[in-house]
């Protein structure tokens, strides 16, 4: 895995998409807490983290030739810098143990209740390692080659959900309270939404750096139009008590659908679609950590650090997370307070930061026009 992998604003584009889309109809944990009102909480959600998209589009345009790691250094300083690095990446061993034991949970719960949880974690772990040592040019080449099958899939099984449908999805409206709103936006902006903030460290990578920002727009409103779409078609299928009481709402809707009168189990063939699709959310958990990593310890490259962070995450996800009332309270009590550092207030200190040098360099500058 070199720095040298360049990769255009669509390619990034397209591994957002993918990342983005992989675990966020997993749970539905914002549709369990407000119902058919969720799609405030995506607007909204949205709105900010394009936002927050702006701000750090203009900090990597204002030091283009910088990694993300080394303008943390250049504005806060080396010790504080490295500090919001070493946060970052215990947020980022948070995602990925999580991604991680959210998988095996859903496979030991839904087909493979006899194989152990370890088992599974240890070959997602061999083969998200094996794939960030191939570099940031080969992910994004073979995401454009699996996101195609996964859209046209997902298009497939939502327009035969839609016969399944006995009830209107979008009533009744406007019945939750503000604070159920906000816990619920806060949800929706850790878990998919807020997640897009760690692509920020492959912004160097893109090699037209003016169309990053448009081009992230469109796939954040595509994720989300995506996500809602799901949502609804899954309401209007199980109705709303059952889409709150299911572990995964939206495969026991999946579960409906009937091809004819023979072929069953349809959600299999859509389950394995979409785990390929998970699994590059963990891909650039770790491809991310690492750079990091290779940025602390100003290395060139981050190849040493592969294989030893591939073992950190299988270790740490042997002791973490072991029952599925681990990993609800960690979605639901954890992750959406501990995502407020990296998604809002890191990126306003970075722009008020980067505005304050600039204005000291002015200063001194218009003084010697004066004199």
């Amino acid at each position: 895995m070199q720095n040298e992998d360049q990769i255009t604003p669509f390619e990034l584009g397209a591994l957002c998409f993918t990342y983005l889309s992989g675990f966020s109809t997993l749970y539905l944990l914002e549709t369990k807490v407000v119902g058919p009102d969720v799609w405030i909480c995506h607007a909204v959600s949205l709105i900010l983290v394009i936002g927050i998209m702006k701000l750090m589009n203009f900090i990597i345009c204002k030091y283009p030739d910088l990694s993300l790691s080394d303008i943390l250094m250049k504005l806060l300083g080396r010790w504080i810098g490295t500090i919001v690095l070493i946060v970052i990446l215990k947020d980022l061993l948070g995602l990925g143990t999580l991604s991680l034991r959210s998988l095996s949970l859903f496979y030991t719960t839904a087909i493979l209740p006899n194989t152990s949880p370890e088992l599974l974690i240890l070959m997602i772990v061999i083969v998200t390692t094996y794939a960030v040592s191939l570099g940031l040019g080969t992910i994004v080449r073979s995401v454009q080659i699996v996101m195609p099958v996964f859209i046209i899939s997902m298009l497939i099984i939502n327009i035969m959900m839609v016969k399944n449908v006995t009830i209107n999805p979008l009533l009744p409206q406007f019945r939750s309270t503000l604070p159920e709103l906000t816990y619920a936006t806060l949800l929706s902006m850790a878990f998919p939404f807020g997640k897009a903030l760690t692509l920020v460290f492959l912004f160097r990578n893109v090699k037209n750096k003016k169309k990053i920002f448009g081009t992230n727009c469109i796939v954040l409103i595509s994720s989300s139009v995506y996500v809602l779409i799901s949502t609804y078609l899954t309401i209007g299928s199980l109705g709303i008590h059952a889409t709150k009481s299911a572990s995964f709402p939206y495969f026991s809707a999946i579960q409906l659908v009937r091809i004819g009168e023979f072929l069953e189990r349809f959600e299999i063939i859509v389950i394995g679609i979409w785990t390929i699709l998970t699994l590059y959310e963990i891909i650039v958990v770790q491809y991310v950590y690492a750079q990091i990593m290779r940025d602390v310890f100003k290395l060139k490259h981050a190849n040493y650090f592969i294989v030893p962070i591939g073992l950190f995450y299988f270790g740490t996800n042997v002791n973490s997370y072991e029952s599925p009332l681990d990993i609800f309270n960690y979605d639901t009590r954890i992750l959406p307070f501990t995502g407020l550092l990296p998604e809002f207030v890191l990126p306003v200190a970075l722009v008020v930061l980067a505005w304050m040098k600039s204005r000291k360099k002015a200063v001194p500058m218009l003084g010697g026009e004066s004199n």
